[in-house]
């Protein structure tokens, strides 16, 4: 038995949590259209016969504008720092700009084994794609006390394309011989965690754009019985106009982010869910540490 922890990492909205979700083969992040939609670093385990790989989804890398940000900043490099593989991430839909560039530089030097993703190439097509690995060739050797490239692999979570590939060279890295997760794990998280993200999911994918990032779930009651599970939780916003939003006319909103929620819940929990949802507002809670406490957005 072969193991490590594989680290993946890139900018806001270029795929890493449908990535994370193909190699392992279940949805273990939760995966909207919206950037910074991750906010945790966190863990998917894919465990075989021969080897467990232990991947860290984490938050888009970006520059803090808020208390929040700056957590998420954290959350990501120490994911980088603290594994034994990276893979870097870019949406082959997007142009490869210096940024990219430099930033993959930056995490070459760290002198880990490196494999970047050219991801979504089913919607960008070969003539997007092509000039992104034109791009990327340079960082193929190794040049000025980094590291180099490993491989580069485009991608498609939608049709599949290369993941066996990809996770094929991610085995060929493991080194570790121990085990360290039972069979039959996906996920580091809590149950009490996953059922806030699924909340946190269905609200950003039903709300509006201006609303989403204000956005936060609390948790108030799980209690798990033999066949159902009882979930109170509260969502956070930052704007009382915000809070008229998510209860919508006459609870319509509301009533739509519960159930799809609870649809979700139970397809991943394997029980009858019984959900309520409140709302509540915190003005600023992203900026203010108390408030991202309370949300567990600490550390």
């Amino acid at each position: 038995m072969k193991s490590g922890f594989i680290a993946l990492i890139g900018q806001p909205n270029v795929g890493k949590s449908s990535l994370m979700n193909r190699l392992i083969g279940e949805k273990i992040s939760i995966v909207t259209p919206k950037p910074q939609t991750t906010r945790d670093a966190v863990r998917g385990i894919l465990t075989t016969d021969s080897y467990q790989m232990i991947f860290v989804d984490t938050p888009g890398v970006l520059v803090p504008k808020t208390e929040l940000g700056k957590y998420m900043s954290r959350e990501a490099d120490a994911a980088a720092r603290d594994v034994d593989v990276l893979v870097i991430v870019l949406d082959g839909t997007r142009r490869f700009s210096q940024r990219d560039y430099e930033f993959i530089e930056k995490k070459l030097a760290l002198r880990l084994p490196t494999y970047v993703v050219v991801n979504k190439t089913d919607e960008a097509g070969f003539e997007k794609v092509y000039p992104i690995l034109s791009k990327l060739s340079p960082l193929m050797e190794e040049s000025g006390g980094r590291g180099r490239i490993k491989e580069i692999i485009p991608t498609s979570c939608v049709d599949g394309t290369n993941i066996d590939v990809l996770r094929g060279y991610l085995e060929s890295e493991l080194t570790d011989e121990v085990m360290y997760y039972p069979d039959g794990y996906l996920t580091d998280r809590s149950e009490r965690f996953v059922v806030g993200e699924i909340v946190r999911e269905k609200a950003l994918l039903l709300l509006q754009d201006e609303v989403p990032h204000g956005i936060g779930i609390v948790i108030n009651t799980f209690e798990e019985k033999k066949e159902s599970v009882y979930v109170e939780a509260d969502i956070v916003c930052e704007k009382a106009g915000h809070k008229r939003i998510v209860i919508g006319d006459g609870g319509s909103m509301i009533k739509r982010i519960g159930e799809s929620a609870r649809r979700g819940m139970e397809e991943r929990l394997g029980k009858r869910v019984y959900l309520k949802l409140f709302v509540k507002v915190r003005e600023g809670w992203r900026n203010k540490k108390n408030y991202l406490r309370d949300l567990g957005y600490e550390g």
